[in-house]
């Protein structure tokens, strides 16, 4: 991946996005802590005098250089990643002052925080959902009978067996979902995706409390 000295890895509009923060718009630029000289907030550099910027309130997707869309190629996601990495190494700011040692270890830290929200299905459909309906703004969670069957079957289950099989059914329905959210969000049916996100989160917390349940269930009946 080719690294360039205003905004590390290639890729991306780097102009505001989905979640600029406050005072931060698309195309505003920024001045620099050391110059003055302006500077886009996605700049990781100064174009004027080269000194590491501190990290802008941009939305993981503009910040990673990625397109803003549910669907990801996973591989694309680690190589964006991996590019700014090598970019903010400590190694390579050790002969630096400590303002941009300073800055150089924030900007990689918020790096690392959008790769962890980006790759995280859930995550990653929230940030979509709140671009578009506000930030908080989520509806009641809908009836589901079938997980509130499989959330009764987990209470009940009396041994490793009946936790595996409810178990299994989680991590299949999981499955599913993460494959009808791409779908929806494709289709441009917000409100068929966060019904499908409130079932997600369900149904990995019933994956969790059946992995923290199972040390303390006795073996599969004979």
């Amino acid at each position: 991946m080719s690294e360039r000295k205003g905004g590390g890895p290639r890729g991306g509009s780097g102009k505001g996005g989905i979640g600029g923060g406050p005072g931060t718009v698309a195309g505003d630029l920024v001045p620099c802590w050391l110059c003055s000289h302006s500077v886009s907030p996605r700049a990781l550099f100064c174009h004027n005098c080269g000194t590491v910027q501190p990290p802008r309130s941009i939305d993981p997707f503009t910040r990673l250089g990625l397109p803003i869309r549910f669907d990801l190629d996973p591989a694309g996601l680690e190589r964006q990643f991996a590019g700014f990495r090598r970019t903010l190494a400590p190694e390579r700011f050790e002969s630096k002052g400590p303002r941009e040692k300073s800055n150089a270890r924030a900007q990689l830290d918020t790096f690392k925080h959008a790769y962890d929200t980006l790759r995280d299905p859930i995550r990653r459909a929230r940030l979509l959902l709140d671009a578009a309906h506000g930030a908080g703004a989520r509806q009641p969670l809908p009836a589901d009978p079938e997980l509130d069957a499989l959330e009764g079957a987990l209470a009940d289950a009396g041994d490793t067996a009946e936790l595996d099989r409810v178990a299994n059914q989680a991590v299949r329905g999981t499955e599913q979902c993460i494959h009808d959210l791409a779908s929806a969000f494709r289709a441009g049916d917000l409100d068929a995706a966060a019904r499908i996100v409130d079932r997600l989160e369900r149904l990995e917390a019933l994956a969790g409390a059946a992995r923290q349940r199972r040390p303390g269930l006795r073996g599969d009946a004979p």
